[in-house]
């Protein structure tokens, strides 16, 4: 079995092996993936984290060996913080975003795949226990942020997208997308019973879940569409002021804390 990491800051992971293809989400530098098939320019990999497949440009990451890959996972985990940070050795500087995973040495040490570098920059200090305190104020950090279908980062983002990154920080793994994070978690039955940071969940005309949003009291819930945006929901659903309508149908509450 081969692996590969991610070696620059963000990329795209599209569906076919092609750059017109669409592009279903985004690698974080330090990714990590299993190599699963090896074109002229493309690979086919799936993420170690969350399974989720795709396809990335060859030249966009470097393969690891298993021992190598061990090896790099024994040292200590850190998350980019909301300031985000750099990784610099004599010859390269990389911006990283916010929620990258780096696993780090001694002095910010990321020693991996022929990579000597250093960080400096901000890291998440959150831990679950700060969940309830902190997740609306992180969330909200994210406001007017552009929505970019599979994007992962404060410079574009989409539903799922925004909720995994943003979980993450209090050390809880999302899958990616919004239908795949429904069927986790416990249901919240009633909106009178709804706590900061459950998730909702909204369907289209087919009961497909398509749309997912923080909410940061029992009837307000911050979401991207077309960007990073603060809307009121009740039983019906997001309804957006903006528009004067209804714009998601609510399908269901989820509590993963």
């Amino acid at each position: 079995m081969k692996y590969g990491i991610c070696t620059l800051a963000l990329v795209p992971l599209r569906a076919e092996p092609a750059h017109r293809s669409e592009m279903v989400s985004q690698l974080l530098f330090a990714e990590l993936f299993e190599i699963l098939e090896i074109q002229a320019d493309w690979t086919s990999i799936r993420l170690l984290e969350t399974a989720y497949p795709g396809w990335i440009q060859n030249g966009q990451f470097r393969e690891l060996d298993p021992v190598e890959m061990e090896k790099y996972l024994a040292a200590g985990l850190s998350l980019v913080g909301r300031e985000g940070g750099l990784l610099r050795n004599d010859t390269e500087c990389l911006y990283l975003c916010h929620g990258t995973k780096l696993y780090l040495g001694e002095a910010g040490r990321f020693r991996v795949a022929k990579l000597d570098m250093t960080y400096q920059g901000s890291i998440n200090s959150f831990s679950r226990d700060d969940f309830e305190t902190k997740v609306a104020e992180l969330a909200m950090s994210y406001k007017d942020a552009p929505y970019l279908w599979g994007g992962r980062s404060q410079w574009g983002i989409d539903c799922s997208g925004f909720s995994q990154l943003i979980y993450s920080c209090f050390g809880i793994a999302l899958p990616r997308d919004a239908y795949q994070q429904a069927e986790l978690g416990e249901t919240v039955d009633f909106i009178s019973e709804i706590k900061v940071g459950d998730l909702a969940y909204f369907d289209n005309a087919d009961g497909r879940i398509t749309h997912v949003g923080i909410m940061l009291d029992r009837d307000t819930i911050i979401h991207a569409s077309a960007k990073v945006r603060i809307d009121r929901m009740d039983n019906e659903g997001i309804f957006n002021q903006e528009l004067n309508r209804y714009s998601h149908k609510l399908r269901i509450i989820k509590r993963y804390t």
